[in-house]
């Protein structure tokens, strides 16, 4: 048994309970609360009055698959044809890429990782751990979600560089609506047959049957709302990634009763449908009670600022409470992994990190980083 003490735990649950003591048994959470005597067989580590919070959650990264040195030969799209239902996130992930040190290095504990946006359907996401000896051992769900894109980028990929088909936001719809209808048209047992055979309609079926969410890359008001409109048509659940425009349009995506995943607002607009990013759709979110969290939509931002951004939230009026909670447990909650990471609890994966200071002041610096109790990162800076 490991116990940490002589610091501040910030949890971040419910409660937004600050305690003095965090107990660590085989990777888990054993105990939280206020200081209470050591077992004779503990062992302590002293944290020195610094700053635990919960280890951060990206839900909406590409770390791993992204070769970041050009886009040309990244692991994240497959360019050869719009619509690549079949793509998984690990067949792309390589573990040994430096974005998970850099996940680490900034405190990141959880990711979802995956295709990105060229095609109108690009494949499955998948939540991993940063950490881990291996593949197998930092998967946290598989297959996490069937991700597609509207508007510009198939549009601009498809269209304008290969001259065909999606040259229109009409024809993104119709593409992705073809999937729901091919899938909708077969009877139990050959939905069945597609799924146990890795066919191309199985991950139509399994956002169907409700196995999975849809996750549709979406940025201008117009594309929002196409979303919504396509996921009502199929009574599927999605979850809006990016929802730029979304402020401009609150009441109809608070009416929707979809979730979002807001960023990356900390860039210079690169595309027309961008000009409208603001930090401030989280606060304006937050008001309207619309479930969200905050991403950095890695190599775009950096993974390792994941905190930068939630931090220029708080600057534009998010209080600094639902800011940690929207990389921590709100984000845990909108992939249903509240039960295992997001806050300090008793029962939890023991994945936190030791700052320097309070984590939204200035001079915060990861000092530890913990994943399922094993500390992977240790930095040499002195308080």
């Amino acid at each position: 048994m490991m116990i940490y003490h002589n610091a501040q735990f910030v949890t971040a649950n419910e409660n937004n309970d600050i305690f003095e003591q965090l107990w660590v048994e085989d990777g888990i959470i054993s105990y939280v609360g206020n200081a209470r005597e050591i077992p004779t067989n503990a062992e302590t580590v002293d944290l020195q009055g610094a700053v635990v919070t919960p280890g951060l959650i990206d839900i909406h990264a590409h770390v791993g698959t992204w070769a970041e040195v050009t886009e040309d030969i990244n692991d994240a799209n497959e360019y050869s044809e719009p619509f690549t239902p079949l793509m998984h996130a690990l067949d792309s992930v390589d573990i040994r890429h430096f974005s998970f040190q850099h996940a680490i290095e900034g405190g990141v504990t959880t990711v979802q990782t995956g295709p990105g946006s060229a095609n109108v359907i690009g494949g499955i996401w998948s939540i991993l751990k940063t950490a881990g000896p291996t593949l197998e051992s930092r998967v946290l769900v598989e297959r996490s979600g069937l991700k597609g894109a509207l508007g510009e980028n198939p549009k601009n990929v498809f269209g304008n560089q290969y001259k065909r088909k999606p040259m229109t936001r009409m024809a993104i719809a119709q593409i992705l609506r073809d999937g729901f209808q091919r899938a909708k048209q077969l009877n139990e047992e050959q939905q069945n047959i597609h799924i146990q055979n890795n066919l191309e309609l199985r991950p139509f079926i399994e956002v169907l049957r409700g196995v999975m969410p849809l996750r549709l890359h979406c940025h201008r008001a117009d594309d929002i709302m196409t979303a919504i409109r396509i996921a009502k048509e199929f009574d599927v659940e999605l979850h809006l990634e990016h929802c730029t425009e979304g402020h401009l349009i609150v009441d109809a995506v608070k009416a929707s009763g979809f979730h979002a995943t807001v960023g990356p607002y900390m860039l210079t607009p690169s595309k027309y449908e961008t000009r409208h990013s603001t930090p401030a759709i989280a606060k304006i979110f937050h008001d309207k009670q619309i479930p969200f969290a905050i991403m950095t939509d890695h190599p775009f931002v950096p993974i390792q600022y994941l905190k930068y951004c939630a931090s220029e939230a708080i600057r534009y009026g998010l209080d600094e409470e639902t800011a940690l909670k929207s990389i921590t447990l709100h984000a845990a909650k909108l992939v249903q992994l509240q039960h295992r990471i997001g806050s300090l609890e008793k029962g939890k994966d023991a994945d936190f990190v030791v700052w320097s200071h309070p984590i939204f002041e200035t001079e915060a610096k990861v000092l530890q980083t913990y994943v399922n109790g094993t500390k992977y990162y240790e930095t040499e800076y002195v308080r």
